[in-house]
C-alpha cells in the first residue's frame, strides 16, 4: 500500500507534467487557430515541425525523471529489500518504457511527408511553361487523389489524447483527496488543478474548431487551382480548343484575386 507520501509526489509529478501539456497545448492551438492562411511554403497548413519537436522533448523529460524514479526504486529493492528478481523487472519495464516513446517520438518527427495541395500547386507552376506527357500528368492526379485521401481521413486523435489528460488529472485529483481528505491545501489545490484542466481542454477544442474550419476553406481553394493548372495541363494531350486556355488562365486569375 503506497504511503501519502509517495502518493502525494507521484500525482503531483504526473498531474502536473499533464496539465502544463494541456495548458501549452490550449496556448498552441489558440495560436494556431489565428494563423491558418494560404502560403507557398507546402507544409505550412499541414506539418508543425516546431510544435512536434517541442512536444518530443517535454515528452521525453517527463519519461526520463519517470525512469529516473524507476531505476532508484529498482536499486532499493536489490540493494535493501534483497528482491533482485523484482529489481530487474523494473529495470526492463522502465526501459521497455523509454524504448517505446523513443520509437514513437522519432516517426513522429521523421515520418514521411505528406502530399499536399499547396506542395502539388508549386510543382505544377514550376512546370506551367512546359508541356506535361501522359505520365507525368497521371503522376500529378494520382498525387492529388492521395491528398483527397489523407484528407478524408484526417486524424481525430487529438481530442482523444486532450479528454485522456482531462481524465487524468480527474483521476488523479480524486484520489489524493480521498486519501488527504482532512488537507485543505490538497484539496484546494488539487481542485484548481481540475477545473484548469477542463478549462484548457475546452478552450484547446474551441480553437481547434475554429483552425479546422479555416483550413477546410483554405484547402478548397487550393484544391480548385490545382484543378486549373491540372486543366492547362492537359490542354497539349487535348489539342487545340478554342478559348479554353483563356479560360483556364481566367479561373486562375479569378482564384488568385479571391484569395488575396
Amino acid at each position: 500500500m503506497l504511503d501519502l507520501e509517495v502518493l502525494l509526489t507521484i500525482a503531483l509529478f504526473v498531474g502536473g507534467t499533464v496539465l502544463a501539456l494541456q495548458v501549452c497545448d490550449a496556448i498552441l492551438s489558440v495560436i494556431d487557430a489565428r494563423s491558418v492562411r494560404d502560403d507557398d511554403e507546402p507544409d505550412r497548413l499541414t506539418r508543425g515541425r516546431m510544435r512536434e519537436l517541442v512536444w518530443s522533448v517535454a515528452v521525453t523529460a517527463a519519461l526520463a525523471v519517470i525512469v529516473a524514479f524507476g531505476v532508484d526504486s529498482a536499486g532499493r529493492l536489490v540493494w535493501e529489500q534483497e528482491r533482485p528478481v523484482l529489481g530487474a523487472l523494473t529495470l526492463v519495464g522502465c526501459g521497455l518504457a523509454a524504448f517505446l516513446v523513443g520509437i514513437v517520438a522519432v516517426v513522429a518527427v521523421v515520418r514521411r511527408e505528406r502530399p499536399t495541395y499547396a506542395r502539388i500547386r508549386r510543382d505544377l507552376r514550376d512546370r506551367a511553361r512546359l508541356a506535361l506527357d501522359a505520365a507525368e500528368l497521371a503522376d500529378f492526379e494520382a498525387r492529388l487523389a492521395r491528398a483527397d485521401r489523407l484528407r478524408e481521413r484526417r486524424s481525430r486523435a487529438g481530442t482523444l489524447l486532450r479528454a485522456i489528460g482531462v481524465l487524468t488529472v480527474v483521476v488523479l485529483a480524486a484520489l489524493v483527496i480521498a486519501t488527504a481528505a482532512g488537507d485543505v491545501r490538497l484539496v484546494l489545490a488539487f481542485g484548481a488543478a481540475v477545473l484548469l484542466s477542463v478549462a484548457a481542454f475546452v478552450v484547446a477544442v474551441r480553437a481547434g474548431s475554429v483552425r479546422m474550419t479555416a483550413l477546410e476553406a483554405v484547402l478548397d481553394a487550393q484544391r480548385a487551382e490545382v484543378d486549373a493548372l491540372l486543366e492547362r495541363a492537359r490542354i497539349p494531350q487535348r489539342g487545340k480548343v478554342p478559348g479554353l486556355r483563356d479560360r483556364v488562365a481566367r479561373a486562375l486569375s479569378i482564384l488568385r484575386e479571391q484569395q488575396r
